[in-house]
């Protein structure tokens, strides 16, 4: 009785373990397909943004001495002075 018990516990949690899905592989696909064509790279001469922003490595300055030295610097996109135009906010991860 005890081995049937076991046999059961196990059988049940390998069905268990199993991915069971209501999604077809064509449904996912274009799922994956819609979400990889939501933005597009544009280039900086077609939208005039140009930024780098460029890590000079030093003694006070590396991933050993400051952590998150390569965590990167930010962006903020919004009107800021009320003139009716997006404003772009770049921040630099180090002084220039």
């Amino acid at each position: 009785m005890k081995k049937i018990v076991l046999f059961s516990i196990i059988l049940f949690s390998i069905f268990a373990c199993s991915e069971h899905s209501d999604i077809s592989i064509k449904e996912k696909k274009k799922i994956d397909v819609a979400q990889k064509s939501l933005f597009e790279v544009l280039p900086p001469e077609k939208t005039g943004v140009f930024f780098l922003n460029e890590l000079k490595e030093n003694l006070n300055n590396n991933g050993l001495y400051y952590e998150y030295y390569y965590n990167g610097g930010g962006v903020a996109v919004a009107d800021f002075n009320n003139d009716g135009l997006i404003d772009i906010y770049f921040v630099h991860s180090t002084e220039s």
